[in-house]
């Protein structure tokens, strides 16, 4: 990744629900001095069950450790905003909706991560670690998402199940496939994914089903 990504990687995924397309994420990830800036906007429509929008800003090290996060989610007439910020060991959120704030702190050790519902941030993960075919990975994980974009903390399991070609926007090129769970529930409420070599996935479905996919990758081009 360090010496594929020189300057702007933009990318579009398009969104699925129980198998049916209902929307779009549009995103770009820039390398900047002190290491990488990424943002998007996710709109879901109907035949969603929850249309929405989102806007996310997440700024990370050069080393792929995420620094901040910003999500503007908007439902409807309701508007919210989670700001995150890392710091001295610790993750703060401030959380400000319908005229009330809200805030959160808690420790963010070197090995945690961050999931927050784009596959940018599986990227992150995976940028972060080595895998090998049969290799897996459990973590401390800091969870972002609705009602508040609020962080509940919890552990991740990464495994590589599998290895092979798969089609991306140009053509297939070789990708590993990996199942997400979170421990102690097992594979009963996981998902899994397709990345590339440079960790950038390529379509990930609901639970381990193939034929519902999740969110497939249709875009993707580069910038110097």
């Amino acid at each position: 990744m360090e010496q594929t990504l020189k300057g702007l990687i933009f990318g579009r995924y398009a969104l699925f629900h129980s198998g049916r397309e209902c929307g779009e994420e549009r995103w770009q990830l820039e390398r900047v001095p002190a290491g990488y800036v990424i943002t998007g906007d996710q709109e879901l429509i109907a035949p969603h069950p929850f249309p929405s929008r989102q806007e996310y800003r997440a700024t990370l090290t050069r080393e792929w450790r995420l620094t901040g996060l910003e999500i503007r989610w908007l439902v409807g007439q309701r508007h919210l905003l989670s700001t995150h910020r890392a710091g001295d060991g610790m993750w703060r959120v401030r959380i400000e909706y319908a005229d009330h704030v809200k805030e959160q702190e808690g420790d963010f050790p070197s090995g945690c991560e961050i999931e927050y519902g784009t596959h940018l941030f599986n990227t992150i993960i995976l940028a972060r670690r080595d895998f090998q075919i049969g290799g897996e990975h459990e973590f401390p994980v800091l969870r972002i998402g609705p009602p508040y974009m609020a962080v509940s903390p919890s552990r991740m399991l990464y495994r590589c199940v599998e290895q092979g070609s798969f089609d991306g926007p140009f053509g297939p090129v070789p990708a590993k496939r990996y199942v997400v769970s979170v421990p102690p529930h097992g594979e009963a409420d996981a998902y899994s994914f397709w990345a590339d070599a440079d960790g950038f996935v390529l379509e990930s479905y609901e639970g381990l089903d193939s034929s519902r996919p999740w969110m497939r990758l249709v875009e993707c081009r580069s910038e110097v």
